[in-house]
């Protein structure tokens, strides 16, 4: 029986040491920084682009002021390393957004309302290219740091088929008496596949000072935006918003 046991846990060991080095050898989707001018230089000889594509949409958080999201495209030209693919960008802005106040319990208190993440349903995206220059593909999100509007970036990346999810790497909120709001900076993609409309979700962070059912409920807000098609049916792949 013992000998059966120092077997059972050799034949554990052995899997989990292979799957171990399988998942560390596997190629990893990246999230890099990248300045403006460079990474246009990979659609374009000029290091500029054209958008053929662009669409503001107002995020319906509880906040005075404007808080909207902003998503474009552009095409890859002939001769460049995305000859042929479609560039897609988005920025969230809420610069202009500010707080408000709300009734809790009575009393009333500064309500603050701050971003976590963006969740949008797409096709195919395009992970061989180098957007930072640093040799390595599998480049799969470039965050424009220099050169653009922003302060508030990409922290990870949750990939399914045919949906992404982007995490901001600090709390992006709306502004108050003293302060502007926050912006993310520009952060794109690349597809084979030319752009449609379709919503985003955008996800509320819940503020505990101000814990209201009405102000948790709809903590998700939805936002129409442009972004790759997912191609032929059947290919689609949805699986439960995260």
């Amino acid at each position: 029986m013992i000998g059966r046991v120092f077997v059972l846990i050799g034949v554990v060991l052995s899997v989990v040491f292979t799957m171990g080095c399988q998942k560390k050898s596997a190629p990893q989707a990246k999230v890099v920084k990248v300045s403006s001018s460079a990474v246009y230089c990979i659609f374009d000889p000029s290091c500029a682009v054209t958008f053929t594509d662009s669409s503001t949409a107002p995020i319906s958080i509880q906040a005075g002021g404007s808080s909207i999201l902003l998503s474009r495209t552009f095409e890859g030209k002939s001769g460049t390393p995305a000859s042929g693919l479609y560039g897609y960008e988005y920025r969230i802005d809420l610069g202009k957004a500010v707080e408000t106040m709300v009734d809790v319990d009575g009393v009333a208190k500064k309500y603050t309302p701050c971003l976590e993440s963006m969740t949008v349903e797409l096709g195919p995206i395009s992970d061989h290219l180098d957007y930072n220059g640093d040799g390595e593909a599998q480049d799969l999100l470039y965050v424009v740091t220099s050169g653009g509007p922003g302060n508030v970036g990409i922290g990870r990346i949750h990939r399914w088929p045919n949906r992404l999810m982007m995490t901001f790497d600090s709390p992006l909120c709306v502004g108050g008496a003293d302060h502007q709001g926050d912006s993310t900076y520009f952060f794109g993609l690349v597809s084979t596949q030319p752009p449609r409309s379709v919503t985003a979700s955008i996800k509320e962070m819940i503020n505990p000072t101000t814990a209201l059912p009405r102000l948790t409920k709809n903590l998700r807000h939805d936002v129409a935006v442009r972004a790759p098609q997912i191609g032929a049916e059947g290919e689609s792949d949805r699986p439960g918003t995260p």
